[in-house]
């Protein structure tokens, strides 16, 4: 860890050679930071060095809620752009993480969000938590920050960020119902008019001399998008093994640049993919690419319903209507275990097989990627006889299948066939003692 040395700016209260000085506060941080930095972790087992690591999350947290909770005050007396200002010269942040932490806080004060600030402070949440509630809280029609705080309690950020208006309140939801219904929406067809209205997108030329692109999208846009993005990953991965394979080369040439004899990572696909979409490049084609939409049948009422993204994202009928007029239908009758299927049977997985892999699974079953991440993975290896059978396939998106062969991680499936991906068993490994290492310059 690099220990900022003094700055030699003036700015509150500073001593006579511009340095700040210490106070109670700031002791007792350097009291706590000696407290868990003198420890040798090569000599903890497996059970304390995870005990540790959760330990350090929530002292994190806790620094951060004070951070926040100071920073939030500075931006309310000088507004966030200043208090950015001052936290990328005095402590040589870079500038877009300073505006993004100042606008933060100023957020959680600006909003009174005391309760959250409190959570953090005790190490019971995370910052991202606390930057979903920041965002969506405030919102009209939203959960209020003591649900959101409830949920933030037991879920990853990412998954209360993603169905952030799962409506509770009967009083709400009929608000919102009524308003739509003025406008001829129903509550998901408001939300989507929402995000549509806020979506945003920026390109600009980095510190670092590379342009950076930046976008948000509603749920049924992105969604669309990152498909075509996978799909063209996908054509250029397709083409780096076929290069490989034939000239011994395995890198790409996308941009007409100098190819390289390392493998694209998936970040540099990823880029590659974007790149090559935008400006039309004859290197990738936009392959034709669709949603996965689940309807449930009511036999009784001969109908469709609770019409959903195959990662559980509700859709309106209207949205329903709208896809299925050039949609392809794939019933699929099965057991609620999804142990038979009346699809058939193929020896590598089938599109059909994929689908309904998209659908029980919801995307990897190891961090929740959205299905078009994904590959079937045999639970049951296919080299040791394992059937290419739904009950023994599992979606799982290339880190988490690499890590699962790595480090002999288990699948579990449940009685409801929803298998999902085991942490990882501790190992009472240690690595061999080395010296201390030595301070270094920058």
């Amino acid at each position: 860890m690099f220990i900022n040395p003094p700055v030699h700016r003036s700015y509150g209260n500073g001593s006579a050679d511009g340095t700040v000085n210490s106070t109670g506060d700031g002791d007792g941080v350097d009291a706590a930071f000696d407290d868990v930095a003198d420890v040798n972790l090569c000599e903890l087992s497996a059970g304390d060095l995870m005990d540790r690591v959760v330990g350090l999350v929530a002292e994190r947290n806790r620094i951060e809620g004070e951070y926040l909770a100071a920073l939030g005050e500075l931006a309310s007396r000088n507004g966030a752009q200043s208090a950015a200002y001052q936290l990328r010269e005095l402590t040589r942040m870079n500038g877009p993480q300073a505006r993004t932490e100042a606008r933060l806080a100023e957020s959680l004060v600006e909003h009174d969000m005391t309760a959250t600030l409190d959570a953090l402070k005790c190490g019971e949440i995370q910052t991202s938590h606390a930057k979903v509630i920041a965002r969506e809280a405030p919102k009209k029609h939203r959960r209020s920050e003591e649900e959101f705080l409830e949920l933030c309690g037991a879920y990853p950020s990412d998954t209360v960020a993603r169905h952030p208006f799962a409506y509770v309140s009967q009083q709400v939801y009929a608000d919102i119902e009524a308003e739509s219904t003025a406008k001829g929406l129903g509550p998901v067809d408001a939300e989507l008019e929402l995000q549509r209205a806020e979506r945003s997108g920026s390109m600009r030329l980095g510190a670092d001399g590379m342009w950076h692109l930046w976008a948000t999208f509603d749920f049924i846009t992105g969604r669309h998008l990152n498909a075509t993005i996978q799909a063209a990953m996908r054509t250029l991965r397709r083409r780096a093994t076929d290069d490989a394979s034939g000239t011994g080369r395995a890198g790409i040439d996308v941009d007409g640049s100098l190819g390289s004899d390392i493998e694209p990572t998936s970040a540099q696909l990823a880029a590659d993919a974007i790149g090559s979409l935008i400006t039309g490049s004859a290197k990738v084609r936009r392959a034709n690419t669709s949603l996965v939409i689940v309807a449930d049948y009511d036999i009784v009422n001969d109908r469709l319903a609770n019409p959903r993204l195959d990662d559980g994202t509700p859709l309106s009928a209207r949205m329903l209507a709208e896809h299925a007029v050039d949609a392809k239908v794939l019933p699929a009758v099965f057991k609620a275990d999804w142990s038979e299927l009346a699809l058939g049977r193929a020896r590598n997985a089938s599109d059909a097989q994929r689908l309904v892999l998209a659908v029980r699974d919801g995307g990897c079953i190891g961090c929740e990627l959205t299905s078009e991440h994904t590959q079937a993975h045999h639970i049951d290896y296919f080299e040791n006889g394992g059937l290419t059978e739904i009950p023994n396939l599992a979606s799982m998106c290339e880190p988490c299948h690499l890590d699962l062969h790595q480090h002999d991680r288990h699948i579990h499936t449940p009685p409801d066939g929803r298998p999902r991906l085991l942490p990882p068993e501790p190992h009472n490994t240690s690595r061999p003692a080395r010296a201390p290492a030595t301070a270094r310059s920058p």
